[in-house]
């Protein structure tokens, strides 16, 4: 289903739109605009969305496209070498591991 293009504007749109615009002068803007916003509001809304922001371009560059991906970079890597050697060579090599610190364990 399409999403309308006549969707009202949210208050976070309408902070999030002024990203330069100091906090008192963005309240006076919001209050002509028909908002009731705080200056509180908006450094919380421009906080998250910076934080939200910065998340997204990590997991950019680390090639993890959210849940649907790897769930850390080590297993992005380890799914590459078992595709690069084969999966039951990787497989043989990780049982042999897991034995040797189980055997390291047990000392």
């Amino acid at each position: 289903m399409a999403k309308t293009a006549n969707k009202p504007q949210t208050k976070a749109d309408f902070t999030l739109a002024h990203p330069d615009t100091p906090a008192k002068e963005l309240v006076a803007k919001a209050k002509a605009a028909g908002f009731a916003l705080t200056e509180k509001y908006i450094y919380t809304t421009r906080s998250l969305a910076r934080a939200r922001k910065e998340r997204d371009e990590r997991r950019a560059r680390a090639g993890v496209s959210g849940p649907s991906g790897a769930s850390s970079p080590v297993s992005g890597l380890l799914l590459a070498v078992a595709a690069e050697i084969g999966l039951q060579r990787a497989i043989e090599l990780l049982e042999a591991e897991r034995k040797r610190v189980v055997a390291m364990l047990q000392r």
